[in-house]
């Protein structure tokens, strides 16, 4: 019997060139918009990253946002060199990570899950886009900012900041004084030509009069103008929500999984590796 010819080491770095990790998640532009922006020159200050690699090709990738509280994780690539970055090179104590579904087992070589959200990331372009804006909206900058925490609560000032609110494309819908539905994108790549929509919210009292997909339409019908694709995540088990969007002319591009995670002790590692 001839024995299966062993793969290259894997190597694992964090000195690769941001040039380079574009081009691994460019792969799949559209799943790893989130990462594609966070590479953008104007936040590359932001982010901190680790590849994979087998004989100097990367094979795996994972990202990490340093900039915001609840480190916000991407990452991709094969299974086993997914694995060696999460064992050998990430210490954060905890993550949101979002990472295909083949990805569960790379993360949990290293951490535990929370919970796992299972998540569709859905996308839209010119061609297929349908607006449906039924109420009167408003474009959100930074002198509504206080009426942006207002509606999203007070936790969310850490969050939400004027730069942000200039920097990103919101819209709100008021009742009088009051904001009662907002939605916005969440990061935006004009180098990769992706917008990312999200923070979708009605007050619970104004729920169900279409006002979401007013919101929703409106930062879509913004995005597009300025970029080729816009996508947006949401639960597989959202049906209302899905059908919603997909009425918008948004159609799924991939599944993922997303949730918190958090460092799993020596033992559990060591444990890990042995199964």
């Amino acid at each position: 019997m001839t024995a299966a010819p062993l793969l290259p080491e894997i190597q694992v770095s964090e000195r690769t060139p941001a040039e380079s990790v574009r081009e691994f998640f460019v792969a799949d532009r559209l799943l790893a918009a989130y990462a594609l922006a966070d590479l953008d020159a104007s936040d590359v200050e932001r982010a901190r990253w680790w590849t994979a690699s087998r004989s100097d090709s990367i094979v795996a990738a994972a990202l990490v946002v340093e900039a915001l509280p609840f480190r916000p994780c991407f990452a991709m690539g094969e299974t086993d060199a997914l694995s060696t970055i999460f064992r050998e090179a990430l210490r954060e104590p905890r993550l949101v990570v979002s990472t295909p579904p083949a990805g569960r087992i790379a993360v949990e070589a290293a951490y535990r899950f929370e919970r796992v959200d299972r998540m569709d990331r859905m996308v839209t372009d010119l061609e297929s886009f349908q607006p449906r804006v039924t109420h009167t909206v408003t474009r959100l900058t930074g002198d509504e900012l206080e009426d942006v925490i207002d509606l999203y609560g007070h936790a969310s000032r850490q969050y939400f900041t004027a730069d942000r609110l200039e920097r990103e494309i919101y819209f709100g819908i008021y009742s009088g004084s009051n904001l009662v539905s907002a939605a916005g994108t969440h990061v935006r790549s004009h180098r990769s030509g992706v917008a990312a929509v999200g923070n979708v919210l009605t007050r619970l009292s104004y729920r169900d009069r279409g006002m979401a997909t007013s919101v929703t339409s409106a930062v879509t019908t913004a995005a597009l103008e300025q970029h080729a694709d816009v996508v947006l995540n949401v639960r597989q088990d959202n049906a209302p929500a899905i059908s919603v969007y997909t009425r918008l002319g948004y159609r799924r591009h991939a599944q993922f999984i997303e949730g918190p995670a958090v460092r799993r002790n020596a033992f559990d590692r060591l444990i890990g590796r042995i199964r």
